[in-house]
């Protein structure tokens, strides 16, 4: 007897489906990815020549908020990347735990933000408008922004995969939908962007002052 291939066939021919609907969102994740960073990167580059064109740059007590942040939000990049896996693994349980575990980081490192920033003002630092310390306002407001939205996405990934726990029938068809697959590949890319700018500008503020 042959063997029954409908299901591999059936397979076969989703996939370059799926590959033709997915590539434009991931077209655009990337050049998305691409701006943003220029951006950064100009504002980052600005900071840099103009702190060092200052004869003495403000003596700002670098906030310990600042490093633990940076910890803590690798780590919810982290829990996202181990969310990918439970989701590949069709592990609803498990993919709600860790993905309840990244949003709860991200907002722990919104927290530890703030009180970084109200550290720097209670220095006396913001009446002085320092044009170097606007730059650093302004460039973890911008920076602040992708993270509000992707904190955002992240409390709907949560919503989902709750709704999915809950519900087998809601689970199988949800892991069965490559499409699922891709919003969390896209939402982990963009948020593993962030992670990375955030490290690449908390390197660039702890060297400048």
């Amino acid at each position: 007897m042959g063997k029954n291939t409908t299901g591999s066939d059936t397979g076969k021919a989703f996939l370059p489906l799926y590959r033709e609907r997915s590539a434009p969102y991931k077209a655009f994740l990337f050049y998305a990815i691409v701006g943003s960073g220029l951006l950064f990167i100009a504002l980052s580059i600005m900071f840099i020549v103009w702190v060092s064109q200052q004869q003495q740059s403000p003596q700002i007590i670098f906030p310990k908020s600042f490093i633990l942040s940076t910890l803590v939000l690798l780590f919810s990049g982290y829990m996202l990347s181990v969310a990918e896996r439970f989701h590949q693994k069709d592990h609803a349980q498990n993919l709600l735990l860790s993905l309840n575990a990244s949003l709860f980081l991200a907002v722990t490192f919104v927290v530890l933000q703030a009180h970084a920033i109200l550290s720097i003002i209670e220095q006396g630092f913001y009446a002085k408008l320092d044009i170097s310390l606007i730059f650093l306002y302004i460039i973890t407001g911008f920076h602040f922004l992708h993270i509000a939205a992707g904190i955002i996405y992240l409390f709907y990934l949560n919503l989902k995969a709750f709704d999915i726990w809950r519900d087998p029938v809601k689970s199988l068809i949800y892991f069965s939908n490559k499409f699922e697959g891709l919003r969390l590949e896209l939402f982990s890319s963009f948020w593993y962007y962030a992670s990375g700018l955030w490290l690449f500008l908390f390197l660039v503020f702890l060297y400048s002052f």
